[in-house]
Order: structure tokens, then sequence, then C-alpha cells
């Protein structure tokens, strides 16, 4: 038996849709990397999951935390689990240099799938998905966010990308601004308690989101409007 590397996919924000694969997996590692350790040290509690070392794996520390494990891979086989806070690791989450680390060292991976926010959002919107992108989380630059608009209504296709509570309704008001050619969709707290969302034009959905204060997890589907 050799050390290997599981990568995890988690659920969104209900337990019942962590798969079961997933499950097992925490079970048999050694060692479980994820970002934050609380959270995680949470969910393996409510799975009855005991004994396990958790490692904190964010953006800050990736390439610390790859290094010390390459040197313990050296001399020890381990089974590690990467899992991230909600959805898929590498989706918009850490994951890159463990997982590259694995491949260097010619180690098996074994990826679980499991929910997605961008792609369950996508299914919600209703927009056509003959094709799509994802661009990860919306830029700040007001540049950057014009050419997005721009390469969206030339390339027709729904983009989507994640947005914190702060910046949401700012987001929404400025793609507003940009083009009034752009449908949006704008989803929080998926398979959640407070799950709700917004559709119709770019200056509707700022309104209604602009009543009030807004928090949770966003997910974003951007489409051109069809004529």
């Amino acid at each position: 038996m050799s050390s290997k590397l599981y990568i995890c996919g988690n659920h969104l924000g209900n337990i019942v849709d962590i798969p079961q694969r997933t499950v097992n997996a925490l079970n048999g590692s050694d060692v479980v990397f994820c970002e934050d350790t609380r959270t995680i040290g949470i969910l393996l509690s409510r799975l009855e999951i005991k004994g396990k070392t958790l490692v904190s794996y964010y953006d800050h520390n990736e390439r610390s935390r790859t290094e010390a494990l390459k040197k313990r891979l050296e001399h020890e086989e381990i089974v590690v689990a990467l899992i991230s806070e909600a959805g898929m690791p590498m989706v918009s989450d850490p994951g890159y240099h463990v997982i590259n680390l694995f491949h260097e060292l010619d180690l098996p991976i074994e990826v679980i799938p499991g929910p997605t926010a961008c792609i369950s959002a996508l299914a919600l919107s209703g927009f056509s998905l003959d094709g799509f992108r994802f661009v990860g989380f919306w830029p700040r630059k007001k540049g950057q966010q014009s050419n997005l608009i721009s390469q969206l209504i030339s390339e027709k296709i729904p983009y989507a990308f994640y947005e914190s509570p702060k910046r949401i309704v700012k987001t929404i008001e400025t793609i507003a601004t940009i083009s009034e050619e752009v449908e949006v969709f704008v989803v929080k707290e998926l398979t959640k308690k407070y799950e709700h969302y917004w559709k119709g034009s770019a200056s509707d959905v700022f309104a209604q989101l602009s009543k009030k204060e807004q928090k949770g997890e966003f997910t974003v589907v951007l489409q051109a409007k069809k004529h």
C-alpha cells in the first residue's frame, strides 16, 4: 500500500448532501487538509469520525504545508483527505499545490465528486447551458469588469461567479451601469434554510437586493439578453 490522496467533494450547507464516499475517505484517512480546522472538526464530530489529524491549508500557507507534507511522504505511507469548507476543492478553493505534489511523486489520487455551487446555480438559473464560463470571484477593477461584460455579450454563454455579502449589491449595481444587455440570476445560501434567489435585469435585481442588508454566500450567473 502506498500513500494516497482523496479529493473530497463536500456538501454546500445541507449535510445530507455529503457524498458517502467522502465520509468513507474521511474515516480512512490519517490526515485531513482543510481551510478551517474548526468547521471541519465540527463536521467530523457530526459524522462521528474521531482521532483525525486536521491540518489548516489555505491560500497563505499552501506552499509551506505542502513542503512539510512532502518531507513526511518521503518517510512514511499516509492517506490524506483534502476537503473544502463547501463544494469541491480547487473550484475557487485551495488544493493546487498538494494535488500536484501527489502527481509529482506519482502517488495515487482519487477524486470524489460532490456538489458545486456554480453548477447548482447554473442549473437553477434556467439560462441556456450549451456552454458556460466560470470566472471565480468577480474582479474589483472597473476595467476588468467591463471587459468581462463585453466578452459575455460577445460569447453569448452564461458566466458564473462567486461574490461576498459585503460586495454583492455594489457588484450588481456596477453591472447595471456597465450594460443593460445583461440578465442576472443571484442565489444565496444554496441548499441551506435561507436559500433565496433573484432573477431579472441587472437594474431589477439591484433594486431588490438593495432593499435590505444581505448576508450569506452568493453565487451569480449572468447571461446576455436575447433579442
